[in-house]
């Protein structure tokens, strides 16, 4: 399944995600995509936000960025 569809998919069933893993950046242990929710999906982006977060801390990740998304089973 696409990825872009995948997202689309837990952001309709509102499922927090247990980790989005992505390409190493330059600053080790960023972003911390541990408990987020998608909130938007474009066509070459995904932002995320912290369920722990009172809705200040949205990450906006490439999508070609994305190597793995780790979440919990859901009916579609």
């Amino acid at each position: 399944m696409p990825l872009q569809l995948l997202l689309l998919q837990i952001q309709a069933a509102g499922v927090t995600i247990n980790e989005v893993f992505t390409f190493p950046t330059n600053m080790p242990g960023e972003p911390d995509l541990t408990g987020v929710r998608v909130l938007e999906v474009t066509g070459e982006t995904v932002t995320f936000a912290r369920v722990d977060s009172l809705g200040g801390n949205r990450i906006i990740v490439p999508l070609d960025k994305i190597v793995a998304v780790d979440y919990p089973p859901f009916t579609q």
